[in-house]
């Protein structure tokens, strides 16, 4: 039988979740829920990803991501196959560790998005034995960035909820957190409370939301200006290093630009096979991680 296609919309909030198999933590220790939420940084940053809200427990994770037009599940799977070998590396195994496939929930109201953001949050309130007084202390969430904009790990961005709330940022966060508490607390009060929390009008975005349908001959030009090539020919030589960082650069952002496959890609570099191409994608992926601007300059001319 096959399976259900996802629903997708470009426009709207994701609720995502995913669990390990069921007899593994998906996390032994702080160090691995420190990697899962830098691949979750660096794969969001690649695909142009918006995460607006996200928990990290033991077995499972939350997620609240906006598309922003790109791919929730090359976003997901770059995190979760990069973090898989990881932890198999790290505890001497092989496998599966997810037991299937992320899940996700199209966020369709202001209700649905209020419920799932404080939701997600909520969601360490048992873990007193882990030295955490209250949701606030547990590290491992978004939380800080809606009760203490400035002060958390600045990953996800509060901006898209609280911009649709009334009142200043102060308010604001005074707003979400009594809506915490209601829903902690499973009270069905939500409707008068949005009325205060929420106005009406439009949120404007502060992050841009793009189509990947750049032209390829745009893409190559336009990665060729800003790293100074005069030939863009040279992509079709094999073996010489002074053209890779080239090479590499255009593989990635035709990956992201253009939303081509490695197979596709054999066409702009000949005589390579889709595996080598793959190879300079993945290198042209850590040099866009370690240098943001190149990716910033990109997005401004390509996106």
């Amino acid at each position: 039988m096959s399976r259900k296609a996802r629903r997708r919309a470009e426009n709207l909030p994701h609720h995502i979740m995913c669990r390990s198999i069921q007899e593994l933590m998906l996390y032994n220790c702080e160090e691995d829920k420190e990697k899962y939420l830098s691949l979750m940084k660096t794969s969001a940053s690649m695909y142009n990803i918006e995460i607006l809200a996200y928990c990290l427990m033991d077995n499972h994770v939350h997620m609240m991501v906006h598309p922003r037009g790109g791919d929730i599940s090359k976003f997901m799977r770059k995190i979760n196959t990069s973090y898989a070998n990881y932890y198999n590396q790290e505890n001497l195994r092989r496998g599966h560790l997810f037991g299937e496939r992320f899940k996700n929930i199209v966020i369709e109201s202001l209700k649905q998005l209020l419920r799932t953001s404080t939701y997600i949050h909520n969601n360490p309130k048992d873990l007193q034995n882990m030295g955490c007084r209250t949701i606030n202390d547990y590290p491992y969430s978004s939380i800080k960035d809606y009760t203490s904009p400035g002060k958390g790990r600045g990953i996800a961005n509060p901006c898209y909820l609280f911009g649709l709330m009334s009142g200043d940022l102060e308010k604001a966060c005074h707003h979400y957190v009594s809506l915490l508490e209601i829903q902690s607390e499973g009270r069905e009060q939500f409707k008068a409370d949005m009325e205060k929390a929420f106005k009406k009008g439009y949120y404007q975005e502060e992050k841009k939301t793009f189509q990947r349908k750049s032209s390829v001959k745009n893409v190559i030009k336009e990665v060729a200006k800003l790293l100074e090539v005069e030939n863009i020919e040279i992509r079709h030589i094999k073996y010489v290093k002074k053209y890779q960082r080239f090479k590499c650069i255009v593989a990635i952002s035709l990956r992201i630009f253009c939303d081509m496959s490695l197979s596709e890609m054999t066409s702009q570099f000949i005589g390579h096979t889709p595996a080598s191409i793959g190879v300079m994608a993945q290198k042209g992926f850590k040099d866009l991680d370690k240098n943001p601007k190149l990716l910033k300059d990109l997005m401004m001319v390509l996106a």
